[in-house]
């Protein structure tokens, strides 16, 4: 699992993601934009939302003032008692201060993939598998592998290719949709709400 902690003055934080795809997004969020925070070394594993909680939990009781889970939501919109059992441990999880759920439906790729729309669009995407073709076409060879992965800064292309502002712009529009029509298949990105708290700090 990815664990981010700033130092010095600033308030400590931990960002735990379930996948390679989110450890090197940001890692290289933290090499572009130099913040100041270490990263351990080790590479997570997919990991289901319970051990993230564990850990996210783990994380606080460490010292760690702000921890952030982010997790993709396509697995559980597509098993009941699963999204059942998240929610609830969810809930619980929001009582502890501290602890924030950072969510993509269907995946992180979705946030990649607003970086290069020219126009807003709230397309619906399944799973991964929907989405990677239509990043693939701005993203040339994108695939959630090891060996890409190293390769590439995914957040220094996504930022020198395509436009931040714009995908700020239709994840806000995004999440406005969901909360407004609660159409639980809905696609939504809370990453640019995660950035907007890292840029704070």
């Amino acid at each position: 699992m990815r664990k981010i902690k700033q130092k010095s003055l600033h308030k400590s934080i931990a960002i735990i993601g379930e996948g390679l795809t989110e450890w090197f997004y940001f890692e290289s969020l933290r090499q572009t934009e130099r913040f100041a925070f270490d990263i351990k070394p080790e590479l997570p594993k997919r990991s289901d939302f319970r051990e993230l909680i564990k850990l996210a939990r783990q994380k606080r009781e460490e010292g760690y003032d702000l921890v952030y889970i982010v997790l993709d939501m396509d697995r559980m919109a597509h098993n009941a008692s699963e999204k059942h059992t998240y929610i609830n441990e969810k809930a619980k999880t929001k009582k502890k201060s501290g602890i924030h759920f950072i969510e993509s439906m269907p995946c992180i790729e979705l946030w990649f993939l607003l970086h290069f729309l020219k126009i807003y669009s709230n397309r619906t995407y399944l799973n991964y598998e929907q989405v990677k073709p239509q990043l693939q076409k701005h993203y040339p060879g994108y695939e959630k592998s090891l060996q890409f992965f190293k390769k590439t800064k995914l957040y220094d292309f996504l930022n020198k290719k395509g436009d931040e502002l714009k995908a700020i712009e239709y994840a806000d529009k995004l999440l406005q949709e969901k909360e407004e029509t609660g159409n639980p298949k809905a696609n939504y990105t809370e990453i640019a709400r995660l950035l907007s708290e890292l840029r704070k700090k």
